[in-house]
């Protein structure tokens, strides 16, 4: 294979497609509430990531027509459970697989794979069809994009979430040239006036509802064939945090009274 970074030039549905950059919006998020740090700045931070879950929930149930808790919203696997999930399945080069829990007595669907400058990368979720969606997201998906789907060591606890969540602001928040959150927008529209008026501003000129384009990643920029493998783990990584600083909000808001959490 001539670019592991970049392995496949065709994608799923574009309903699977949509799915996949919502759930790996919340995955980014969700790292962004673990590392932030600690202080004032990083209790806003933090509230920042815990909105931004909730509003692309919001847009998770839409693209799904069902109701997710904080406890069913997908995330990445933690050692154990991708280490028990993998004795199901075969080793490969770039590999993701969809396997049931239930085998173990637990609940949901799991991804199962390995990505050349990541390495072992899986989900967990609750429903097959979001699981399918990520299967294909993983094996189309260029090495830095997933790099929010490595492996943890322990498994992964989802912040409690508010009540209610506002949405228009938290549209604003959105980039327009990511296709994560271009996604979470499309999947909002329709919830109110004020909502479909701030994604109309936000993403003027933007039309959300576009094929996906698969745009191979600028050769240069990949590493040599010499590179030594640690070299190529550090460059994947330097792209995630790169991309982490550039998607930060500027500005905190304040997250109203929670329910109680998984």
């Amino acid at each position: 294979m001539s670019a592991p970074d970049y392995p496949l030039l065709a994608l799923g549905s574009y309903e699977t497609y949509q799915l996949a950059h919502i759930a790996t919006f919340i995955a980014e998020r969700l790292a962004r509430h673990r590392h932030s740090a600690k202080g004032r700045e990083g209790r806003a931070a933090r509230a920042e990531a815990v909105r931004d879950i909730a509003g692309a929930a919001t847009a998770l149930d839409n693209a799904t027509g069902t109701t997710t808790t904080g406890s069913s919203l997908p995330r990445p696997l933690d050692r154990e459970t991708f280490s028990a999930a993998r004795e199901l399945l075969t080793n490969g080069q770039r590999t993701a697989d969809v396997v049931s829990l239930a085998a173990m007595g637990e609940a949901g669907w799991a991804v199962v794979g390995h990505v050349p400058g990541v390495g072992a990368v899986g989900a967990r979720v609750d429903t097959e069809r979001l699981a399918e969606a990520l299967r294909s997201h993983f094996m189309t998906r260029p090495a830095g994009e997933l790099a929010v789907w490595a492996v943890s060591e322990q498994p992964q606890r989802m912040p409690t979430l508010p009540r209610r969540v506002d949405l228009a602001a938290f549209v604003e928040q959105l980039e327009p040239s990511s296709a994560d959150d271009r996604a979470v927008a499309r999947n909002l529209r329709g919830q109110d006036r004020r909502v479909d008026a701030a994604i109309r501003g936000r993403f003027a000129g933007v039309d959300l509802d576009a094929p996906a384009v698969v745009n191979p990643p600028d050769r240069s920029l990949q590493p040599s064939r010499a590179t030594p493998p640690g070299a190529a783990v550090s460059r994947t990584a330097t792209r995630s945090a790169a991309r982490l600083r550039l998607h930060r909000p500027t500005a905190a808001l304040r997250v109203p009274s929670t329910r109680a959490g998984p």
